[in-house]
C-alpha cells in the first residue's frame, strides 16, 4: 500500500472508502492473481474514518487468498475476506464474503451490490469487536 491518506483523500462517507477498497483490490486481483496455482495473498487496508468507532476499529479490509492445498486441493479456488482490526492490529474479526475462481470472484465484486453488502459486513465485524 502506497500513502493510504492520499489515496482515498476523495471519500466523503464510509461507503466511499469501501468503494474505493473493493476498487483497489479488483485492479490489484487482475494484476497479481494468476488463474491457478498459488500466489502471495492480497491485502487492502483503510484507515476507520469515523471518530466514534475508531477506538475499536482501527482498520477495515479485504484479503484475498488461496488455502494450503492439502485442505483445498483445487488450485483454482480463492478466497476473499473482510477484516476489520483493533487499534493495535493484536486481534481482528474476519467473515468469508466470497469464494470461487478468479473471473467468479472478480464478476462478484464489481456488482455494485457487493461494496454495499461489505459495508453491512464491516458494521457487523465492528459489532463484533465492541463485544470482544
Amino acid at each position: 500500500m502506497m500513502n493510504e491518506k492520499k489515496e482515498y483523500e476523495h471519500c466523503q462517507s464510509f461507503q466511499d472508502y469501501v468503494d474505493e477498497l473493493v476498487r483497489r483490490t479488483v485492479v490489484r486481483i487482475k494484476e497479481e492473481m494468476p488463474d491457478e496455482g498459488a500466489f502471495s495473498d492480497i491485502f487492502e487496508l483503510f484507515c476507520n474514518p469515523d471518530d466514534g468507532t475508531s477506538d475499536v476499529v482501527g482498520k477495515y479490509g479485504l484479503h484475498v487468498f488461496k488455502m494450503q492445498s492439502d485442505i483445498v486441493p483445487d488450485p483454482t479456488k480463492r478466497y476473499v475476506q473482510a477484516c476489520a482490526y483493533i487499534p493495535s492490529a493484536a486481534y481482528k474479526a474476519t467473515l468469508i464474503v466470497g469464494s470461487g475462481t478468479k473471473a467468479e470472484i472478480l464478476e462478484l465484486m464489481k456488482e455494485p451490490s457487493f461494496a454495499e453488502k461489505l459495508n453491512y459486513t464491516f458494521g457487523e465485524l465492528l459489532d463484533m469487536l465492541q463485544d470482544f
